[in-house]
């Protein structure tokens, strides 16, 4: 295991300017499910859910994931409007020394800086919170708004591939690694 303590997941709270970023629980099931639609998905792996079951079995997934120490699986709030949904974002494989970094925004949420201020805020909380080499941040090549994330962190392309989604598109990913500060 690569955390530096015996942290309680559950209870990792992460805050910025203007995010609050706490573990994702059931409460987040209905903006989850609405909000993770085709739009938001068009360059991730996974696709919208079809149902809330699908959506509560991927809450009930990140919560043994954070019991297990594995997946630190956050629910992004804006401060400015009391505690409005914004999007998640996961660090994953925590047992590796490289771990991998994912976020996805809702479409009102998109276009303010907030993926880079949530992002910057899961690195900063890796630096003190784990060892690690570096953190992965895949993203399709044609997504020029997640890129701008990892390019503004002083990240550079690492590694190119293509990878079949479950649902059959192709996405055309570059890698990313981001070296949290130590």
């Amino acid at each position: 295991m690569v955390l530096r303590r015996d942290i309680c997941l559950l209870e990792a709270e992460i805050a910025t300017d203007r995010l609050i970023l706490r573990p994702t629980s059931f409460i987040d099931l209905d903006q989850i499910f609405s909000k993770f639609n085709e739009r938001v998905t068009r360059f991730m792996f996974p696709s919208p859910a079809r149902s809330c079951v699908e959506t509560a079995s991927f809450i009930a997934d990140s919560i043994d994931g954070m019991v297990n120490r594995t997946n630190l699986q956050l629910t992004i709030l804006r401060k400015e409007t009391p505690n409005q949904f914004a999007g998640c974002a996961g660090l994953h494989h925590l047992e590796s020394r490289t771990p991998e970094i994912g976020i996805w925004l809702a479409e009102d949420s998109q276009g303010l800086g907030l993926g880079l201020e949530a992002v910057e805020a899961v690195c900063s909380w890796a630096a003190d919170e784990i060892e690690c080499d570096y953190i992965k941040y895949p993203v399709d090549r044609a997504n020029g708004a997640s890129r701008h994330i990892p390019e503004s962190l002083g990240a550079e392309i690492e590694d190119e591939y293509d990878r079949i989604t479950p649902d059959g598109r192709t996405l055309n990913i570059v890698e990313y690694r981001i070296c949290p500060d130590r």
